[in-house]
């Protein structure tokens, strides 16, 4: 009974927060009644009440994720000058267009977190400078998905890195956020972009894996889903 009333509440949920994404695509997405027997109403039923909870799941991580506030920062490893003489002594000559050689990316405390706790993307970005532009506008997004439904975006948010002086070099930057109580557990996709003038030069992956317990060893666990 308890998990019907649960279930209602959530689907209440789903109405509420419509326009995050097309909950009706999700919810067909997530109905399995369709595996049940044609004459099989049971089963049927209980696939749609699943169903319908997975998608008030997602409803519930949407809101929290939208709300919560992604933090970033910025700062200078090497201007253009050094970056560009390291690229000639191994090139002889810039490439044409502005091009990252290198991009990486890890997350803080590591892929296993608990809601409450802060997380950090760091990234470290080399971008060398092209020969037939002067100024290269360096960002990086960060996008991050949902558990359930690892095509809907729950947040995404751009940065500049190098808005003061728009030039090529050695950057390092982080996102931090801190993931809310009440973030269903499961596994989070997060993907992070560095673009050049706009263009994508790079992706990485970073998939955290929210758990709700931390056992007597310290160790973390999942608990038992309810679907």
């Amino acid at each position: 009974m308890k998990k019907i009333i649960g279930t209602l509440v959530m689907a209440m949920l789903v109405s509420s927060y419509s326009h995050a994404f097309n909950l009706n695509d999700a919810k067909n997405s997530l109905d399995r009644s369709d595996k049940c027997k044609k004459d099989d109403q049971g089963c049927k039923n209980r696939e749609h009440l699943i169903g319908v909870a997975k998608v008030a799941a997602i409803t519930v991580a949407a809101k929290l994720i939208f709300d919560m506030v992604v933090e970033y920062q910025s700062k200078t490893i090497t201007d253009e000058a050094v970056v560009t003489r390291q690229y000639k002594d191994e090139h002889e000559t810039l490439p044409e267009q502005p091009l990252a050689s290198v991009y990486t990316t890890s997350t803080l405390p590591g892929s296993v977190v608990q809601s409450g706790k802060k997380v950090v993307i760091k990234s470290d970005m080399v971008v060398v400078p092209g020969r037939e532009q002067k100024n290269t506008l360096i960002e990086e997004q960060i996008v991050i998905f949902d558990n359930e439904d690892n095509t809907k975006e729950l947040k995404s948010l751009t940065k500049v890195v190098n808005g003061e002086t728009k030039r090529a070099g050695h950057y390092a930057n982080e996102f931090s956020f801190t993931l809310p109580e009440g973030l269903p557990q499961g596994v989070y996709p997060i993907k992070t972009k560095l673009l050049l003038n706009g263009q994508v030069a790079k992706a990485s992956s970073n998939d955290i894996q929210l758990v709700l317990q931390v056992n007597d060893s310290g160790k973390m666990q999942l608990v038992a889903g309810v679907f």
